[in-house]
């Protein structure tokens, strides 16, 4: 959409200026949306929800000016929102390999090594935000500056350290000889 709504027409909550976003960037959300494992109803639900996180942002004055386009901050948003329908229909396990990189993959439960079942059940412990983060950033390889503008963080460096923190708590967990 070449003439996006202005941020003043968005902050009066004018009806049109919201119905420009909604109907010019439905379609390309969908098409967006459909590589992942929803069917089209899901995916419509997740583009309202959304739109109105958008607007409530916007209202609420947690959007102050766009950086990107207003498509690139909405999509980051439904993005979000895909994988939380996503992590709520499926079993995520986080596997790694603490002397290199971690990462989460998905993985039949009979396939895991004990090692491994250890580290999805302290996964399962970190509190919501620690575990959305890393899911975010190794799962959906989200990048710093999309998780920073779907999970609402203030700006780069603090996803970075939250990041740090929620892996070096669960290198605790798993090692707890050596962390003393």
């Amino acid at each position: 959409m070449k003439n996006e709504p202005s941020i003043k027409a968005l902050r009066t909550g004018d009806p049109v200026a919201y119905q420009v976003i909604y109907e010019g960037y439905r379609d390309a959300f969908i098409a967006f949306a459909s590589k992942y494992d929803l069917d089209q109803d899901a995916i419509l639900d997740v583009y309202q929800e959304s739109m109105i996180a958008l607007y409530e942002n916007i209202m609420k004055g947690k959007v102050k000016a766009f950086t990107s386009s207003i498509k690139t901050y909405l999509f980051g948003i439904g993005k979000f929102k895909l994988y939380e329908q996503l992590r709520a229909q499926k079993k995520l396990v986080l596997v790694d390999d603490f002397q290199d990189t971690e990462a989460l993959v998905e993985v039949d439960n009979t396939e895991l090594t004990d090692r491994q079942k250890a580290l999805k059940e302290h996964f399962k412990t970190l509190g919501e935000r620690c575990r959305n983060i890393l899911e975010l950033f190794y799962l959906q390889g989200f990048k710093i500056k999309e998780i920073m503008i779907a999970a609402n963080y203030e700006n780069e460096n603090t996803v970075k350290a939250q990041k740090s923190r929620c892996l070096k708590q669960l290198k605790t967990m798993m090692n707890p000889q050596n962390n003393g």
